[in-house]
């Protein structure tokens, strides 16, 4: 099943028929979550019915207490229940003792009532707090299932105001309206029927102003949908603002743009303030309207009891129980009101709950299995669909890494190096052509089986704001604290650690912060170490290394490397010289293959390159400007 999303504007000029009618999609969505605790769920809507009919018994015991206490003609005696052990009582004769006990059914009946509603209350909040968790689970599994794609495309900061707020939204419906649209119909029903046989001429006569009640409902829900739906929007790009700011946030300093930032979110959150007012003004605007047109029934009763002179006892009854009526009415308002604001939230969060992922796992896929680790790449070309230009990043590219064997990739700033990464671990499709592992083509694995086979170090770096262990951690969540220790050591970076004072249960701050760049990457290499994968992939894995540390790291991912199959995209030109292929790229395509000593016979393009990066072009120095034309780093070998 799939929603069609549902824009503010759609909300606002929809009729309450068309409102009900695209309403019932996400709601009968949100009732299939229900499945998991529908024992409790059913027990709190019948907390909810039994208040409901509490409701109407009070309207009963009124009618019997009051007559006690005031006299009338003496034409008729009150009759009580055969459990309460009372003989008929002539109205206005009754003893204390009497009243006291008549009257005790009334605190008696409000406790029954008041634990049915707490019991309601408290089983439709356990039930949609445990919805709210699943459906924030699998709303959450769902856009990780996603590809990069989709992220490219994304603002973070909406996607998290979705997975926190939407949700919650989602949540507060089944909260409150599932119960209400029980437990308030029922009050009514029960309400009126005690009403009816007490006296049905007057309740036919004060229930004509009821229909009048819902007026101001449907008139103020139109301006509920529309600003309910605009509130929501404008949090998820107040979202995106501070995201933004606080993912930035050295951006924002060295460029002193701290008050900028202030008013970005200033008008953001005054955007959502004003929608925000607007809704709740709407819907503050429920209740006196309601009361307003309630009271009209107050005035009907009276004229009622003036013109068929009502005994004390029945008046104080039904009057009574048109105030039993005006709450669960009052009720129904709001609930009215939630509903308007839910139906766009709760779209949105199924619309990406349905949203297939671009990248799949094949019906019959299956593990992948590395028995050593050979590569190939068959006429493979590749489109990014985010970027304006049409050209390919990579274009009829094919590549043969042996088993084993380190194969590395040369070129300029978007020849399509970092492409053929994320192509091999499918997190990208090509638009043509096939990959290969050990013979295996990789659309017919499962991608977490190929992702557990590859080790990647990238030369952005990425770790979470947790501790010094646990970063390393996630390249194998089952390794021992020996196992990371090691991995670290192969870092050269365990004696750093083992200095802080809680060592590897050091706290590093939101992504690394709190350490340099350097330390940051070589916890990154630990991390590859320590997942071991057959296949390393190194984005100028030990570029913000100092040369020393550079060369400890280079001598361990050579140690590495033997018996493993390894991609390496280098910039400096010094840390593939040994290896078994070389290959040059240049706007997408193969410009040249060979090792580093064919390659500089050559004397062709990656010869160039050589001689740039190391000034040796023409025997004289090179502008710094040439040397980032061809994308090569500029730094000292």
């Amino acid at each position: 099943m799939s929603s069609k999303k549902i824009s503010r504007k759609d909300i606002a000029k929809m009729s309450l028929r068309d409102f009900l009618r695209a309403s019932r999609e996400p709601y009968m969505r949100l009732a299939s979550y229900l499945k998991p605790y529908r024992g409790r769920f059913l027990l709190g809507m019948l907390c909810g019915a039994l208040f409901g009919v509490a409701n109407g018994g009070l309207v009963f015991l009124i009618r019997k207490v009051v007559p006690l206490i005031f006299p009338d003609d003496g034409s008729h005696t009150l009759k009580f229940p055969a459990w309460m052990h009372l003989a008929p009582i002539t109205p206005g004769h009754a003893t204390l003792t009497q009243v006291i006990l008549v009257s005790a059914t009334i605190p008696a009946l409000m406790l029954v009532r008041g634990v049915f509603s707490y019991s309601n209350a408290y089983c439709m909040l356990w039930v949609s707090q445990h919805v709210l968790d699943d459906i924030r689970q699998s709303l959450f599994r769902h856009l990780l299932s996603q590809s990069l794609e989709f992220f490219n495309r994304a603002k973070s900061g909406e996607l998290v105001q979705t997975v926190f707020n939407q949700t919650r939204v989602a949540q507060q419906a089944l909260t409150q309206i599932a119960g209400d649209l029980v437990k308030q119909p029922i009050a009514i029903i029960s309400g009126l029927v005690a009403l009816f046989a007490t006296d049905a001429r007057f309740t036919l006569f004060a229930f004509t102003v009821f229909p009048l009640c819902l007026i101001p409902v449907l008139v103020i829900g139109k301006k509920v949908r529309s600003a309910g739906a605009k509130e929501e929007e404008e949090a998820g790009q107040l979202m995106v603002v501070m995201q933004e700011a606080f993912a930035g946030v050295r951006v924002v300093k060295t460029h002193a743009r701290e008050e900028y930032e202030s008013e970005r979110f200033n008008k953001a959150n005054l955007e959502m303030l004003k929608f925000a007012m607007r809704w709740r003004k709407a819907q503050e605007l429920v209740t006196p309207a309601v009361e307003t047109v309630a009271s009209l029934g107050i005035i009907a009763a009276l004229i009622y009891a003036y013109r068929f002179h009502l005994d004390y006892g029945r008046f104080t009854a039904l009057n009574a129980g048109l105030v039993l009526l005006y709450d669960p009415a009052k009720t129904l308002g709001r609930v009215n009101i939630l509903m308007q604001k839910c139906l766009a939230a709760t779209t949105k969060v199924f619309v990406l709950i349905d949203r297939p992922p671009a990248i799949n796992d094949a019906p019959n896929a299956k593990p992948l299995a590395v028995s050593q680790g050979g590569i190939r790449f068959q006429d493979i070309t590749f489109t990014y669909p985010t970027k304006d230009s049409i050209r390919p990043a990579v274009q009829g590219l094919s590549i043969e890494v042996p088993p084993g064997t380190t194969c590395a990739l040369v070129g300029a700033t978007g020849a399509g190096k970092s492409t053929l990464f994320w192509l091999l671990q499918r997190l990208y499709e090509p638009s043509a052509g096939r990959i290969f592992i050990d013979g295996q083509n990789i659309d017919s694995v499962t991608q977490s089986s190929l992702r557990e086979h590859i080790a990647m170090v990238n030369q952005d770096t990425f770790l979470f704001h947790d501790t010094i262990a646990a970063n390393i951690r996630y390249g194998r969540l089952d390794a021992t604290q020996a196992e990371i220790e090691e991995a670290a050591r192969r870092a050269h970076i365990h004696d750093f650690i083992i200095s802080r004072e809680n060592g590897y249960q050091t706290v590093i701050g939101d992504r690394g912060c709190q350490l340099s760049g350097g330390q940051q990457q070589r916890l990154c290499i630990a991390r590859a170490f320590l997942k071991d994968a057959p296949i390393l992939l190194l984005d100028e894995a030990t570029s913000a290394l100092d040369s020393e540390t550079e060369k400890y790291i280079q001598e361990d991912l050579e140690k590495l490397a033997r018996g493993r199959t390894v991609l390496a995209i280098a910039h400096r030109l010094s840390t593939i010289q040994r290896a078994d292929q070389i290959v040059v790229l240049e706007n997408g395509e193969i410009k040249e293959v060979g090792t580093h000593a064919e390659l500089f016979a050559k004397s062709g393009y990656y010869r160039r390159l050589y001689d740039l990066q190391f000034n040796r072009h023409h025997g004289g120095e090179v502008p710094l400007a040439e040397l980032a034309g061809v994308g090569v780093d500029v730094t000292a070998p």
